[in-house]
């Protein structure tokens, strides 16, 4: 019986070839007859005839699958930009035959990884939420398999598809600066492990450096992880008086928020704040966060793009920036 959803035994039984010589007519590799070529072809065409992905692994010695490396740490409140990037890589996958497989790596534990690139299970990798030691860059790096970062990467060698966070955040503190006094805007930022937050504090200061004005150092706290270090930094800060609190991403923001108002410290009346980075809970507080809008999907999409372009043998750009939108919202009016 002939249908549609053919194998590679399917096609050489009914021609009466190998497999390995419809493989190879299929491919394009390896010598075969024009006439044989035709004769595929022409079979492959009349019953629509799509090689499954173990055929077509075996013609060409790729597996069609990729690696997206995502850190088990990440939090509850973070997993909206993971989700939104990873949809975009998927739909990336989808239009080129590929599939994306999520490998977590917890800590410095890249184990899963190492397995992964050890038994040949994947064509690419793309790394998310990269950190300044860009250890797991160099552990793809010496497997010779291509890979791309969502964000900027210390590792010269890298192909990044990154946001304009360095722009954005310099354009978000430059409208902050003109409405507040420099010496009464407060910084809250995160670990500077990882890269995006040192993109973030860089733009934070070149705002400062446009105006020849100088970051108060009582009230810029950066490498905040824990409850306790935000706690003592809420504290500080708030002794100081801002006027204006920027913080480094969402979560950050929601915690000053709930600290904010556990002490009736009303917003914007009493003190503005913005985020460097949005979020849907900035934009359904009350009343909604000024912040920076990256598209998440759009970056996991492009970072695939790029990685299909590596593994194809292209050369794409080393860099990519993707661009930002700037939401003025009632918190700092």
């Amino acid at each position: 019986m002939i249908h549609n959803t053919l194998h590679l035994d399917d096609v050489a039984a009914e021609l009466g070839l190998s497999k390995s010589t419809v493989s190879r007519a299929i491919s394009g590799k390896g010598r075969v007859s024009s006439e044989t070529r035709r004769r595929v072809s022409e079979y492959i065409k009349l019953h629509n005839y799509r090689p499954n992905s173990v055929a077509k692994s075996l013609s060409d010695g790729r597996t069609y699958n990729i690696a997206v490396v995502i850190h088990s740490d990440v939090s509850g409140a973070a997993a909206p930009f993971f989700q939104d990037c990873l949809m975009g890589i998927c739909r990336e996958c989808a239009v080129n035959d590929f599939d994306a497989v999520v490998v977590t790596c917890e800590g410095e534990d890249d184990s899963q990884l190492r397995r992964v690139l050890e038994n040949r299970k994947v064509d690419g990798v793309i790394i998310t939420r990269p950190t300044v030691k860009a250890k797991t860059e160099q552990l793809v790096h010496s497997f010779g398999i291509p890979c791309v970062v969502t964000g900027n990467s210390t590792a010269e060698y890298a192909f990044t598809v990154d946001s304009d966070h360095v722009h954005g955040c310099k354009e978000l503190t430059a409208y902050l600066l003109r409405q507040n006094s420099p010496d009464k805007t407060a910084l809250i930022l995160g670990s500077s492990i990882h890269t995006v937050n040192r993109s973030r504090y860089t733009g934070f200061v070149e705002a400062y450096k446009a105006i020849g004005a100088v970051p108060p150092e009582n009230l810029i706290f950066t490498d905040i992880e824990t409850p306790a270090q935000f706690d003592k930094a809420f504290s500080t800060i708030m002794k100081n008086e801002p006027r204006c609190v920027i913080c480094g991403d969402d979560i950050i923001c929601m915690k000053l928020l709930g600290e904010l108002s556990a002490l009736g410290i009303k917003v914007p009346d009493d003190i503005k704040v913005a985020s460097f980075y949005n979020s849907p809970y900035l934009e359904h507080y009350i009343p909604p966060i000024t912040s920076l809008i990256f598209n998440a999907n759009d970056l996991g999409s492009q970072a695939a793009a790029v990685l299909m372009s590596l593994i194809a043998g292209d050369t794409p750009p080393k860099s990519t920036v993707r661009s930002f939108e700037m939401l003025v919202r009632k918190s700092t009016l």
